[in-house]
């Protein structure tokens, strides 16, 4: 499975998850679906505080209704621990990160994959109201069900503390070794931009002006990013 968001990142997971048997895969903020191949015979944990998501994901051996900025991880329990596109959307996603360390066996792996708060894209959103994001899903994207029955787009608090320098930070602190980084424009940006050229020279305009006057720390077209994390022996 090659992830438009990182083709090498499956390659990347697979070397790092080799030779590990039993495998144990905790999914934080589960969803409706998984973004990484395991091995088949994997147990496979999700956690998420809807009940409707967690019905829609029909891979996992466990269910847990509950909030991952306070639900107690059992400590070392997980070989791998994915949290996609989830932490944006928590007021204290630091405290995940701290759970999903202790949660982690020694020589595990974190996967996460968040929105770059230091980028344009990440700026607005975090501080413009969650009615104007569902507003733009539906008629921007076209995705006329945004914001109904536990759908895209959530609430978002996008807190600094999740900023790419943060997270290497937070590694640095915590005896994690960052193994993969990779910083990316959204495709769903990408994609706009391609329909819409008077947007996108606007938009290209406006980045490099934003790029200059911000001495290259907010970026306009990295919008995202995922990093992979794995803790030391």
């Amino acid at each position: 499975m090659l992830l438009v968001e990182d083709p090498k990142l499956q390659s990347v997971v697979d070397v790092l998850i080799q030779h590990r048997q039993p495998f144990k895969v905790l999914e934080i903020g589960c969803g409706s679906c998984s973004h990484i191949e395991i091995p088949q015979n994997s147990y496979i944990v999700g956690i998420d505080i809807s009940q409707k998501q967690l019905d829609r994901n029909e891979i996992l051996n466990e269910k847990i209704l509950a909030d991952a900025e306070t639900y107690d991880f059992p400590e070392s329990e997980f070989d791998l621990i994915v949290c996609w596109w989830i932490l944006e959307h928590l007021s204290q996603p630091e405290k995940v990160l701290d759970n999903c360390r202790k949660a982690l066996k020694k020589d595990g792996i974190m996967v996460l994959a968040i929105p770059n708060v230091m980028s344009l894209k990440g700026l607005i959103t975090k501080y413009t109201p969650h009615t104007f994001h569902v507003w733009f899903y539906r008629y921007i994207f076209g995705e006329k069900l945004a914001g109904v029955d536990d759908r895209l787009p959530f609430k978002t608090f996008l807190r600094f503390s999740i900023s790419p320098e943060s997270v290497k930070q937070f590694a640095l602190k915590n005896n994690l070794s960052i193994e993969r980084l990779h910083a990316y424009e959204n495709p769903r940006q990408t994609k706009l931009r391609a329909r819409h050229w008077l947007l996108d020279t606007g938009w290209k305009m406006m980045a490099l002006v934003i790029k200059a006057v911000s001495f290259g720390k907010i970026d306009a077209e990295l919008t995202d990013f995922i990093v992979v994390m794995k803790k030391k022996m």
